[in-house]
């Protein structure tokens, strides 16, 4: 009797564990799901701010570019050089913030002799880190990453088509490192509408 009262307490417990498993990847699922249209929503946004003339004069978004090495001399031992960061931001809609200085969307895409590097991070309504994404183009076959971010850390990446939610010490050590550099990026787009 006592040996059948614990199997059924272990199996409750294993049940609950299953429960609790599915909910939390349920979640991560929905999370993931509403990164993804808003980075969708933003991404055409800054499409439009670079392309379409009305939009980048008039749109919700308001756009800065860094560019390193402008007229593409060679650096040596690496060829080619160069590095374009975009800054989209918003803001300027009420009496307190009367300009434009809430940074949403950053590309920073780099060209490395016959490389092309392409980093994009989407920060929230509070400034938080939501997703960066990492292609490369070359005469390879291009890969791409990304690294979904909830509450200022990683719940999420994708690396090709390899999606891990269980993130290792070393997964997590890269997450980080990627949600630093977002750090210093805005830190650089405050510095450069402080001027």
């Amino acid at each position: 009797m006592f040996v059948l009262y614990r199997m059924k307490k272990q199996i409750f417990c294993i049940a609950l564990l299953v429960i609790a498993v599915v909910n939390v990847f349920a979640q991560t699922g929905k999370t993931v799901d509403k990164i993804n249209k808003t980075y969708n929503d933003i991404a055409e946004k800054a499409r439009l701010c670079e392309t379409d003339d009305d939009q980048g004069e008039f749109g919700g978004l308001v756009m800065n570019t860094l560019t390193i090495n402008s007229r593409n001399h060679q650096w040596r031992a690496v060829g080619i050089y160069g590095q374009t960061l975009k800054f989209f931001y918003k803001g300027g809609d009420t009496e307190e913030r009367l300009y434009p200085d809430k940074l949403v969307f950053v590309v920073n895409e780099r060209r490395v002799s016959n490389q092309r590097f392409r980093e994009e991070w989407l920060f929230s309504e509070s400034g938080t880190l939501m997703l960066f994404t990492y292609k490369v183009e070359s005469d390879e076959p291009p890969s791409e990453a990304r690294i979904y971010y909830s509450a200022g850390r990683a719940i999420r990446t994708v690396d090709g088509k390899k999606v891990t939610d269980r993130l290792s010490a070393l997964d997590l050590k890269y997450t980080k490192e990627r949600a630093v550099q977002g750090g210093r990026i805005k830190a650089l787009f405050a510095r450069s509408i402080d001027l």
